[in-house]
């Protein structure tokens, strides 16, 4: 039986690029089985299978193709990426693997290069035989330019795709993908997209005639229902705000339940010189649609921007927080509170919410108002991360809090950190963070805020501070914390600090301590602070002994380890080998990428493959990170490692922005070595004043940083300043 459906598959999917000779007939089995098993959802065995096809046969493409669609499907989007390109290099004309290539560098927000492969998609596309992929394809690409910043160039493939269901639409219903009212349905949605890119591009007469054509086309009543709405956004881009005030006003008689048309409304009537209008005419909608919460936000606000108005809006924006936990609604009311300058409301509110949320209250809210209030807080939460100019302020009414000696809900503390944090103000999350540490509660949450909070520290690498915060925690009879939690931290602090006997100490008290799920990360520990401490061959003695002890699963992980020991022992073909080893059983280890990268780097040999290497640990922990919702999108560390190669290499423009971005970012402005490297780039630029300048931020760091001494850094750095004094 199975026999009988593999020959199906075969025949269906066509494998005539593995060719008829007897040594290709195994990888066409293989391949034939991952077609089967695909179609069964096996995505792992399909995987394999496909794996096994294309190993078995280098020059075959379908193997590979079909590898794309289940790398993406399980999850391996940088595997995905790199098959679709070997595809791509193989078969330039594959449209289909082009645009699912668009899709995953669109994802890891690499805009460019997606473009690229849309616009190769859409070169190459049949949409007579094929018009839904056509229509996806030159829908996506619009998208892509359209988010790159260039809507004028997003016009033509939205045209291409409206010609395709308009001017050829008996072709298209021909190939039986659609219906003749589907597409008519598809050509008013993509005439409509066509309108909102023209409006966009400044074309906003062509825009008049894409929407009137959309709407003459849907059968769908809420496509013509949004003519009215879409030509207002024409008339306005076109600098004519009374036909568009007139337009939004036939728009508004269906008493649209959005922020966005009451905020046009507001603006349009200041536009025509009405402004005193404003508030009386919103008013009277809300009056006329007293259930429209979101015209009601936008009534507040509004009221709001007058001072003696203020307590009326106020108790609006009250009613509101009580009614709704709606994101839109809910940001209209933080952004108020921040343009007239009262972000504390914001703190206020969150406390609020929270309240409810607290574990230990006395008297438990109903399951209906946690749910409400866990809402609300995500609302809030999720508008100060989108908008940095909210956060800072947010942060600033936090700041003076703290100053004040002004007390918050443990949660409240804990957001405000995470979003100093995120904004790379490291000392004041710091701050939040210790405020956290003292207001949570025993359990989880104050396992999680000294978590963060060591995070933070570690960041601005304040070893003394960690250290005694360590012992602060071991001397607290309740603390909350696990000792070998403390003692984790506390070994390598010392160690960092040159503190070797209580280092170790530290170390060997986390080992006794450890859980068995916890044994292996603090046995590492003990290697890195007998590295940090210079204690190579010890450290080397001990990486190698657990790689020997290590579990199949955990080899990698304890490699890495011992490859830097080895590393900064000077057994360079050793580290090299562990690395290496690293990379055979999983080619994306990101650690690794970069670390062998650099080592090349730093020896001056294999420039190329070290610059491949880096490369590939960017873009994959640039994925990992997104992923993650990570708000700095590159690894410092990495893009110093970047600039150092490209130092090597002589390419020296190319190397300034690596490091100079490096340096941007809160992890790389508070690492001595970006600072190092970026003067050794501005030196050889011949830009000795601004090299200067970085070399003595640099050799301000190695002060308090021990790679200056462990390293000769700081020696080295010392001979370099006097070449420019």
């Amino acid at each position: 039986m199975i026999a009988g459906v593999l020959a199906g598959v075969l025949l269906a999917a066509g494998p005539a690029d593995f060719g008829p000779t007897d040594a290709k007939k195994d990888a066409l089995a293989r391949y034939g089985a991952g077609l089967w098993q695909a179609r069964r959802d096996r995505l792992l065995s399909a995987a394999k299978s496909h794996e096994a096809a294309a190993k078995q046969d280098p020059e075959a493409v379908a193997p590979r193709r079909e590898l794309v669609k289940l790398y993406a499907q399980l999850g391996r989007e940088p595997d995905a990426v790199k098959m679709a390109r070997a595809v791509l290099a193989k078969e330039p004309h594959d449209a289909e693997t082009a645009h699912t290539l668009a899709t995953l560098l669109a994802d890891a927000g690499e805009l460019k290069e997606a473009v690229a492969a849309a616009k190769l998609a859409a070169e190459h596309l049949d949409p007579d035989t094929r018009p839904d992929r056509a229509l996806a394809v030159l829908r996506d690409l619009a998208a892509l330019i359209n988010k790159a910043g260039e809507p004028a160039a997003a016009v033509a493939p939205l045209r291409t795709a409206a010609e395709l269901f308009t001017d050829r639409k008996k072709a298209v219903v021909a190939s039986g993908y659609y219906t003749a009212a589907e597409a008519d349905a598809e050509a008013a949605d993509t005439l409509e997209r066509l309108g909102k890119v023209l409006v966009k591009a400044g074309k906003p007469a062509d825009a008049v005639t894409a929407f009137q054509s959309a709407a003459k086309l849907a059968a769908e009543p809420a496509v013509a229902a949004r003519l009215d709405w879409n030509l207002s956004a024409a008339h306005q881009a076109a600098g004519d705000p009374a036909a568009a005030l007139a337009r939004l006003e036939a728009f508004l008689k269906l008493k649209p339940i959005a922020v966005e048309p009451y905020e046009r409304y507001a603006k349009l009537l200041r536009d025509t010189g009405r402004a005193a209008a404003v508030v009386p005419s919103l008013q009277r909608l809300s009056e006329r649609d007293p259930k429209n919460l979101p015209l009601r936000a936008v009534l507040a606000a509004e009221a709001a921007g007058d001072p003696d108005a203020r307590p009326e809006a106020d108790a609006l924006f009250g009613r509101l927080a009580a009614e709704t936990a709606d994101p839109k609604v809910v940001r209209v009311a933080v952004r108020s509170h921040v343009e007239t300058g009262r972000a504390n409301l914001i703190l206020a509110d969150l406390d609020r919410v929270y309240k409810v949320l607290k574990p230990d209250r006395d008297d438990p809210p109903a399951e209906g108002d946690t749910t409400f209030a866990a809402d609300r807080a995500a609302a809030l939460t999720e508008a100060l991360r989108a908008e940095p100019d909210w956060t800072a302020a947010v942060l600033r009414a936090a700041a003076d809090d703290l100053r004040a000696g002004t007390t918050h809900s443990y949660p409240t503390w804990h957001l405000l950190g995470t979003l100093a944090g995120r904004a790379g103000k490291l000392d004041l999350a710091a701050a939040q963070f210790r405020q956290a540490v003292q207001a949570a509660p025993f359990g989880p949450a104050r396992v999680e805020s000294y978590a963060r909070l060591m995070d933070i520290l570690w960041r601005l690498r304040r070893h003394r501070e960690i250290a005694d915060l360590c012992r602060e925690g071991l001397r607290a009879r309740r603390s909350g914390v696990a000792e070998v939690f403390f003692n984790y931290h506390l070994a390598y602090a010392l160690a960092e600090l040159g503190e070797a006997d209580a280092a170790l100490a530290a170390a060997d008290a986390a080992i006794a301590q450890a859980g068995d799920t916890d044994r292996l990360a603090v046995r590492l520990r003990k290697v890195y602070a007998l590295k940090s401490l210079g204690r190579w061959d010890e450290a080397v003695q001990l990486g190698k002994r657990l790689l020997a002890e290590a579990d199949p699963g955990d080899r990698n992980r304890v490699r890495y380890v011992l490859a830097a020991a080895l590393w900064g022992a000077g057994d360079r073909t050793a580290a090299e080998a562990e690395l290496r080893a690293i990379l055979d059983a999983d080619p994306d280890h990101a650690g690794a990428c970069n670390d062998l990268g650099y080592h090349l780097a730093e020896q001056g040999r294999d420039l190329p493959e070290a610059e491949r290497l880096i490369r590939n640990a960017l873009a994959i922990d640039r994925a990992d990170r997104r992923k993650a919702g990570d708000p700095e999108p590159e690894n410092a560390a990495y893009l110093d490692s970047l600039g150092w190669v490209l130092f090597r290499k002589g390419d020296l423009p190319a190397a300034r922005a690596a490091l100079e971005k490096a340096s941007a970012i809160p992890d790389g402005a508070a690492d001595a070595v970006v600072w190092d490297h970026l003067g050794d780039v501005l030196f050889r630029l011949g830009e000795k004043s601004k090299a200067k300048a970085v070399w003595e931020k640099a050799a301000g760091m190695y002060q308090t940083d021990p790679r200056g001494k462990r390293d000769g850094r700081a020696d080295e750095l010392a001979k370099k300043l006097k070449r420019v004094s």
